[in-house]
């Protein structure tokens, strides 16, 4: 009876992080959507096959050389060093693979959208391939020993899964507010200030020219994102088990707090409901509350996603006064909410939950050389 419960609880667990990679694929007709739309006209085509083509960059590049210097054996804490060409018989190995595979994906279309309209389309296809089999895995196999691996390790009585230094400092990023949003947000700021404005961005005779293609489709894609954001932040705990329901309602309620956040925040400031601050509102929260979603009760997701929101929008305005020109809000978003959530782990998160054993005071600083270690890799 208990081989019977345990098999029926471990296919429960398979089933639950299948559907969550499926929902974190939707992610990806998202961002396209969100880009397009947020792009102007004569461009919105060349960002929707960005959005394609990184996916499957993404994918091949990840099974030939990531996953095996993000979760390979460990050397030093630093890089992985098997897993390469991965195959394996265990499904509970191919269904990680397969959720992983859509992380690091994600990682990679954040940055289409800030480097939109200046970049030839083999030279982002080759930042892609830097970013997934490089940047992002090795990132992640400082911070990310997961629990759910752990688990696949130890019931197979793989000896020698051995984490990563900043995993074993302490580090905590439950979801992947700093290892994907964060990342791809580091690589999105390097990209804008390498590439400069698009021509006559910031001229007076262009003033309100550089606008979207559509903000009815933009919005349309963060709405996406918001539903497949469900499987994101549930299918990281590794099995559906009583904390799922937390994480599910932590992560509604930043990003619809989030949301109003940056209505009232248009109201105020600009009398009327910008389409803008609508889609960087949302999508603030839920980087923001990635990070801790399974440590936090509801009232402080809630704090979590509202000053996630004002930390993005002043970001925002920030990269406007110093004319740094990012599309879509890709580094407000993706960079400055992820450092808040990454943040916002040790100042709101239950430490009994989080394990490390580490004061509050203690957990921030680790938080913070993990976010200032990932920023100058990336």
């Amino acid at each position: 009876m208990d081989k019977a419960i345990s098999n029926l609880t471990l296919n429960i667990d398979t089933l639950w992080v299948i559907n969550c990679a499926i929902l974190v694929f939707i992610m990806q007709a998202g961002f396209m959507c969100m880009e397009s739309g947020l792009s102007r006209h004569k461009n919105s085509i060349n960002v929707a096959l960005k959005n394609a083509a990184d996916f499957g960059v993404s994918v091949v590049m990840f099974w030939t050389l990531g996953f095996g210097l993000m979760f390979g054996t460990s050397y030093n804490g630093i890089i992985g060093t098997d897993l390469f060409f991965f195959k394996t018989n265990i499904s509970e190995y191919q269904t990680y693979f397969v959720f992983q595979a859509m992380f690091v994906a994600t990682a990679a279309t954040i940055i289409s959208g800030a480097v939109a309209e200046r970049m030839k389309f083999a030279g982002y296809l080759i930042i892609t391939v830097l970013s997934t089999a490089i940047i992002y895995p090795i990132i992640g196999h400082w911070a990310w020993s997961s629990s759910y691996l752990s688990k696949l390790y130890s019931s197979n009585r793989i000896e020698n899964a051995t984490s990563g230094w900043l995993a074993e400092m302490g580090f905590v990023d439950f979801a992947g507010s700093t290892i994907v949003h964060s990342v791809g947000g580091w690589i999105a700021l390097a990209g804008v200030l390498i590439l400069g404005a698009r021509i006559g961005k910031y001229s007076e005779a262009n003033k309100g020219k550089f606008t979207g293609s559509s903000f009815p489709l933009a919005i349309l894609g963060t709405l996406i994102l918001w539903f497949g954001w469900f499987g994101f932040n549930g299918g990281s705990n590794g099995a559906m088990d009583e904390t799922v329901p937390l994480i599910l309602i932590n992560t509604f309620l930043a990003a619809a707090f989030g949301l109003l956040t940056g209505l009232v925040i248009s109201y105020i400031t600009k009398k009327k409901p910008d389409p803008m601050y609508v889609v960087l509102g949302p999508l603030a929260g839920l980087v923001a509350i990635t990070a801790s979603c399974n440590s936090v009760n509801s009232i402080s997701a809630i704090i979590i996603g509202i000053v996630g929101c004002i930390v993005a929008i002043l970001t925002a305005e920030l990269l406007e006064r110093f004319e740094i020109d990012d599309v879509v809000g890709a580094i407000p978003v993706h960079l400055a909410a992820g450092v808040w959530g990454t943040l916002a782990v040790a100042i709101f998160s239950d430490l009994e939950i989080l394990g490390t054993e580490l004061s509050r005071m203690e957990q921030l600083k680790v938080q913070a050389i993990g976010i200032i270690s990932v920023g100058i890799f990336s």
